[in-house]
């Protein structure tokens, strides 16, 4: 039997610190709770400075409104907040914070000061906190307004700091967490100031599409389109990419609900639901406005989620408004509080009609269809009803009315496209079929092959991936050729793409880009691998970028160029993907042959998948 423990109560310390456990999790954690602490005392302007990736130094100061002595010494208490007094304020929450965990929580793991002053006070408050014991209470000068600063976050959790990133990748969550922030709030001025250096200035009373701009990149704001949308007390705005711009990596996906950077499964699953295209995802910036009343808040210790009263009708909202902006249609959805209609008894049902033909994705002019060589018997059609009475049996065809192919057809053309080389030069092929011949073009750009083995389905987006990175690659020994730009092109890069950039601009010559850094996240395009040449620069960099630290330096720099070989046959395979016509396919396939891994491409995914002659029968059971 286990040994009987009584229940105490714990230390406030002990507390404060399990709370630090929910609401700070790293220094971006900070970051966001003392900058929304700042907007909510009406702060236009805010400057951030960190040190060390924030572990060392967090420092948030504001023009907001302040506290005084009083307000100040309480808000380092536990559930002390002045956003809601009463349970009834939980549910029209219109502020950013209003737990009071935040400041207590921070103060218990950090060497922590606060110095704020309100109007009309002579000198400000300043208070010093050490791992959540008070350690001094004075008066000091400021302007009206807050600055908080941390220092040595978790330095009595070792624990907790050893989890720690490092210094670089915690600022590229500091500079994500402040980019969202500074999204929902164009009309305040922000700055971050990291090691002594700037890394982004955000004027105030922007405009929402100038700041999409300067956070996201110019390759990503000149192919956003604009969302407007509202029904019944649901508003949906913001902006979305089109269906065709392509990004590498994890997209830019950011969601504010009611201007609180949120999210919620209902709104994931509208903007997938939307989305046209199934092979990538979008670029989103989407901002979701309701009543307070219809929003819970008080999911998540850190406010990341929350929860809709009525989540089916803003995923309706959700999809209509990205419908719209992507220029399709869907039904408007139902206003919140509106009565839902009673479903009236099922009436006689509409006489069908014959479905419309599909169309593949390719076009089919070319293309040799069926299985059956020129000259060959073909079956009958099969029987109707037109002209039959009604008690004539209907027979289906024989076996016997269809023909059996147990040779080659004539007609199929050797692997090699022709006219085939001579022997003594022909190239070896690394596929084992005999012949090949495409029988026909199936939905979203398969091909489908018949080999002497068996039939092939071909994925002719993976196949032209693995043909051009097969072209683009240099021959042992040789590096990236490179051909310069007529006319250089300048990049300004969202922060955390342009530190990557930064980080990795050895690499990117050694690969064959003419980058140079101009200046606060701008680069100068002068060159670019050839590979890449018939490509828009500005969305090469961008979408490497997201990529950078993927490969890394880990596997060597002979590793990073296949990679960046490898995205511009990614690159070029999208493009030529849709207007690839039919009558290529088989010098495509002959291509392939020859390739020296002609069954995937360079990122492992599957060029064909052949199913043989043998399997059909084990699965017909013939054998």
């Amino acid at each position: 039997m286990a040994e009987r423990r009584p229940v105490r109560v714990l230390p406030e310390t002990v507390a404060n610190q399990i709370a630090a456990g929910e609401v700070v999790e790293r220094p971006a954690s900070v970051v966001k709770e003392l900058v929304e602490n700042a907007l909510d005392a009406g702060a236009t302007r805010v400057d951030v400075v960190v040190e060390g990736g924030g572990a060392k130094l967090v420092e948030v100061a504001d023009n907001g409104s302040g506290m005084d002595r009083e307000d100040a010494l309480a808000a380092l208490e536990r559930q002390a907040t002045s956003k809601i007094s009463t349970s009834e304020d939980i549910t029209h929450i219109g502020t950013f914070g209003f737990r009071g965990e935040a400041i207590p929580s921070i103060a218990s793991v950090s060497r922590f000061s606060i110095v704020t002053r309100i109007e009309g006070a002579d000198a400000a408050t300043s208070i010093q906190v050490i791992g959540g014991t008070r350690d001094w209470v004075g008066e000091a000068g400021r302007p009206i307004g807050t600055t908080v600063t941390v220092r040595d976050l978790f330095f009595n959790v070792p624990a907790r700091r050893k989890f720690l990133r490092a210094p670089t990748t915690e600022l590229t969550r500091i500079r994500q967490t402040l980019s969202a922030i500074a999204l929902a709030n164009p009309a305040v001025a922000f700055r971050l100031r990291a090691d002594g250096r700037d890394l982004f200035r955000l004027p105030e009373g922007d405009a929402l599409a100038d700041r999409v701009r300067v956070i996201l990149g110019e390759a990503v704001a000149d192919v956003l389109l604009p969302i407007d949308h509202e029904q019944g007390g649901i508003a949906v705005s913001g902006f979305i990419s089109k269906p065709d711009f392509v990004r590498g990596g994890t997209p830019e996906q950011y969601c504010f609900v009611n201007r609180r950077p949120a999210t919620a499964v209902q709104v994931q699953v509208a903007v997938r639901d939307a989305w046209p295209v199934r092979d990538h995802r979008p670029v989103v910036v989407l901002f979701v406005d309701l009543p307070p009343e219809e929003v819970d808040v008080n999911v998540h210790p850190a406010k990341r989620e929350v929860r809709f009263r009525r989540g089916d009708l803003v995923s309706a909202a959700i999809r209509v408004a990205l419908a719209k902006a992507l220029g399709a249609t869907l039904p408007e959805p139902t206003p919140l509080g509106a009565q839902v209609p009673t479903l009236s008894p099922i009436g006689p049902l509409p006489t069908p009609q014959a479905p419309k033909p599909r169309q593949a994705d390719l076009p089919l002019e070319g293309i040799v269809r069926g299985p059956y060589p020129s000259g060959a018997p073909t079956p009958p059609p099969p029987p109707t009803l037109e002209g039959l009475p009604q008690d004539t049996p209907l027979r289906p065809p024989k076996l016997a009315d269809y023909p059996i192919l147990r040779d080659p057809p004539p007609s199929v053309a050797p692997i090699q496209s022709p006219p085939p080389p001579p022997p003594e030069t022909a190239p070896a092929t690394t596929l084992p079929w005999k012949w090949l011949r495409v029988a026909d073009v199936l939905e979203q750009g398969y091909w489908l092959v018949v080999t002497d083995q068996g039939y092939v389905v071909v994925d002719a987006k993976a196949a032209l991936e693995r043909l051009f990175y097969d072209r683009f690659s240099p021959a042992a020994g040789e590096t990236i050729a490179s051909q310069p730009l007529l006319i250089p092109e300048t990049l300004h890069l969202p922060a955390a793409d342009a530190e990557r950039v930064a980080r990795f601009l050895p690499e990117l010559g050694a690969c064959g880009f003419g980058v140079s850094a101009l200046g606060q996240d701008t680069f100068l395009i002068d060159a670019l691998p050839v590979a890449f040449a018939e490509l828009p620069p500005k969305e090469i960099l961008a979408d490497i970028a997201t990529e950078l630290d993927q490969p890394g330096l880990r596997k060597g720099l002979d590793a990073w160029r296949r990679e960046v070989v490898a995205r511009a046959a990614a690159q070029a395979a999208a493009r030529a993907f849709r207007v690839t016509s039919t009558q290529a396919a088989e010098p495509l396939l002959a291509e392939l042959a020859r390739s020296a891994m002609p069954y995937a491409t360079p990122r492992g995914r599957p060029t064909m998948i052949l199913t043989t002659y043998r399997e059909l029968d084990r699965r017909f059971r013939r054998t």
